[in-house]
C-alpha cells in the first residue's frame, strides 16, 4: 500500500475510535485481526492494513507475542487510530495511552509502545537507518524522505482484472476501469481473497527482492557504525588536540625520569596527579 492508499483506509477506521479492543488473532499465514468494537481490522505486516469481512481461520493456540498484545490491549479502548504524517506507519492510541504502531515499509513491522515511549514489545526486532527498534529501546520513526502522495482527482474504490476477470490491481481512481467497490476495504477484501498462487517466477522475484531489501538494511548499519567510529576517532583527535601542550609535558617527564633510573613504580606515583600511568612503552592519559 502507498502512502496515499493507506489514507484511504484510515479514514475507513474512524467509526473504531472509542471502541474496544475485544479480541487478537493470528492466522497461520501471518496475519493479524483485531476484534474493535462490532469490525475486525486485518493487518499483514509490510502489505496491507483495513478492515475485513473475511472469515479468516486463526491459529488455535496464540504465540507469544499475540498471547501478549491480547494481556496488554483486550478490553481496553482505542481512543484514536491516526496515520503518521508523511509515513506509511499507523497508530491506535488507547485510552490508558499504550500506542500500536503499525509499520507498511520493508517487511513490515508491528510494535507495542508504552506511555512512556519505551518498546514493550515488537514482531521482529530491526536496526536500520539510524533506529533502532528492539524491546526497552525508545520507539523512533524512521527519518523522514520527503515525497508528494499522489491523490487523484476524483475518488473511487476498484479492482482491475484481466480478460479472465482475475483480480491484476486495485485502485482509488476514478478514472481507473474495474470493478467498483462502496469502500476501499470491500476493494482490498476483493483484491486479496481472489489473488491466485504466486507462480514460480514470481516467488523468484519476492526472494529477490527481499534478499536485496536484507543487504539494503545490512548496508545501512554499516554505513552507521562507521559513522559512529568515526565521530570516536574525531572525539578523541579533538581531546589529544586540547591537550597536547599536556600531554607532551607528561612524556617529557616520563623521559627524564627512565634517563635517571625511574622504576615504573615511581613513575607512575608521579604521573598520578596527573590522572596518567606508565604502561611498558605506553602512556595512558585520561582526558
Amino acid at each position: 500500500m502507498s502512502g496515499a492508499d493507506l489514507g484511504f483506509a484510515v479514514a475507513e477506521l474512524q467509526p473504531l475510535a472509542e471502541k474496544r479492543i475485544a479480541r487478537i488473532r493470528r492466522t497461520p499465514e501471518g496475519i493479524f485481526l483485531f476484534k474493535i468494537g462490532s469490525e475486525e481490522l486485518l493487518f499483514q505486516p509490510g502489505a496491507r492494513l483495513h478492515l475485513t469481512r473475511q472469515a479468516l481461520q486463526a491459529t488455535d493456540a496464540p504465540d507469544g507475542f499475540v498471547a501478549f498484545l491480547r494481556k496488554q490491549l483486550e478490553g481496553k479502548t482505542a481512543q484514536e487510530i491516526m496515520q503518521v504524517p508523511g509515513e506509511r506507519i499507523v497508530e491506535i492510541i488507547t485510552r490508558s495511552k499504550e500506542r500500536l504502531v503499525f509499520e507498511l515499509f520493508r517487511k513490515g513491522n508491528l510494535v507495542l509502545v508504552g506511555e512512556d515511549g519505551v518498546i514493550y514489545a515488537c514482531l521482529q526486532k530491526d536496526e536500520a537507518g539510524g533506529r533502532k527498534v528492539a524491546r526497552g529501546e525508545r520507539y523512533e520513526y524512521p527519518k523522514a524522505t520527503p515525497y508528494a502522495a499522489k491523490v487523484p482527482l476524483e475518488v473511487a474504490f476498484c479492482v482491475k482484472e484481466n480478460g479472465k476477470g482475475e483480480p491484476i490491481g486495485y485502485s482509488c481512481d476514478a478514472a481507473e476501469r474495474g470493478k467498483k467497490f462502496a469502500s476501499f476495504s470491500d476493494a482490498l477484501d476483493h483484491y486479496y481473497a481472489n489473488q491466485r498462487d504466486e507462480t514460480g517466477a514470481q516467488k523468484a522475484t519476492a526472494e529477490k527482492i527481499a534478499k536485496l531489501e536484507e543487504r539494503l538494511a545490512s548496508q545501512e548499519k554499516a554505513v552507521n557504525d562507521m559513522e559512529r567510529q568515526r565521530q570516536a576517532v574525531k572525539a578523541a583527535a579533538d581531546a589529544i588536540s586540547r591537550n597536547l601542550e599536556r600531554v607532551e609535558g607528561l612524556a617529557a617527564l616520563v623521559r627524564r625520569m627512565r634517563k635517571e633510573g625511574a622504576s615504573e613504580e615511581e613513575m607512575n606515583r608521579a604521573l598520578a596527579s596527573h590522572k596518567a600511568k606508565a604502561s611498558g612503552a605506553k602512556i595512558e592519559v585520561d582526558l
